[in-house]
């Protein structure tokens, strides 16, 4: 510091900015080793495999909330991690449901997992009016037909 003077300090502040943009590029690449909590994984499967499609996710956002809070989670947590990870190549930014799951690439004892809370999500009463497309309890349906409309 004793013999900087203004010239050697814009010389060596600008070598330091021309090395800015790296780092920031640097900082914007995906970590794709990225550990999700088991609760993350697992609200994400259900989007994956429920019904739900974009313009309701909140409606899934909220059920996954709820199902997260209960018993029926805890058989699926450690192992949503897993069949996660086996089911990256199919998923994409734009779709919550899958409309298809390969179970090719996903080994036999996540395939049983999977399967297992496919059943337990669309058991749910709140599941099956969605997908029924029947008014929630205590909700009038407006149409007095609404039961012969074909389901979306």
């Amino acid at each position: 510091m004793e013999s900087l003077t203004r010239r050697k300090f814009v010389i060596q502040s600008s070598r330091l900015l021309a090395f800015l943009p790296i780092a920031g590029a640097v900082g914007c690449f995906s970590n794709t080793d990225s550990k999700l909590s088991p609760e993350d994984t697992l609200k994400k499967l259900i989007y994956i495999v429920g019904p739900w499609n974009v313009t309701d996710k909140l409606a899934a956002e909220n059920f996954a909330k709820r199902f997260l809070q209960t018993s029926h989670a805890d058989p699926y947590l450690p192992k949503s991690v897993g069949i996660i990870q086996s089911l990256t190549k199919q998923l994409t930014e734009e779709t919550i449901a899958l409309k298809e799951i390969g179970l090719d690439n996903i080994p036999n004892e996540e395939q049983v997992v999977l399967l297992n809370l496919i059943k337990q999500v669309y058991s749910f009463v709140e599941v099956r009016f969605y997908v029924s497309n029947e008014p929630p309890w205590g909700q009038c349906p407006g149409s007095s037909k609404w039961h012969t409309k074909i389901p979306l």
